[in-house]
């Protein structure tokens, strides 16, 4: 289910044989009991009435079944070394805010899935715990999405030096 039928053809050409359904998680186009499982993964943060959406997916799932919410980020709970880097969680969570996100989503989670209805809630941190640096790519991957999410209010040179900062860091292993 996604409001955007452009999220939808990308996700048909990833998983042809899944069938998506164009619709608003506020008012989803479902049976009661319907599912065994409803999850939604990055999105609540993204939502103006996240207890809402999670009271239709409790709706649209049987009783016996599982509503999972993956994913939801606390952008304030973000640590960057060395010092310099710090900046760049705060400006990701004034970045999100301007875009109409909750940067601290994550933190809230408990009490968004209570007031929803659900009981038995299972809720936690996936921190992070590296034995390894992160490969390259994962590394790009992380500046991309901060490029993305700062591209309207930092300028360009100012993210190619923390980039630098940030490549100079995870070589002499301080990052």
């Amino acid at each position: 289910l996604d409001l955007d039928p452009a999220f939808l053809v990308l996700a048909a050409r990833h998983s042809p044989q899944v069938v998506l359904v164009q619709g608003d998680a506020n008012a989803m186009p479902f049976d009661n009991n319907s599912f065994d499982l409803s999850l939604c993964h990055f999105l609540l943060l993204w939502v103006a009435e996240p207890a809402r959406v999670v009271s239709e997916m409790r709706r649209v799932t049987r009783p016996d079944g599982s509503v999972l919410v993956l994913a939801e980020p606390d952008y304030g709970g973000r640590i960057d070394y060395p010092e310099e880097l710090s900046q760049l969680g705060r400006w990701q969570q004034a970045a999100l805010h301007r875009q109409g996100a909750n940067p601290l989503m994550g933190r809230r989670l408990r009490a968004v899935l209570q007031q929803a209805g659900l009981t038995n809630i299972e809720t936690g941190v996936l921190g992070g715990q590296w034995k390894t640096p992160p490969s390259p790519e994962d590394i790009q991957r992380e500046w991309d999405v901060l490029r993305s999410d700062l591209e309207d209010s930092i300028p360009d040179d100012v993210m190619k030096r923390l980039y630098q900062l940030d490549q100079d860091a995870w070589k002499n292993g301080e990052r």
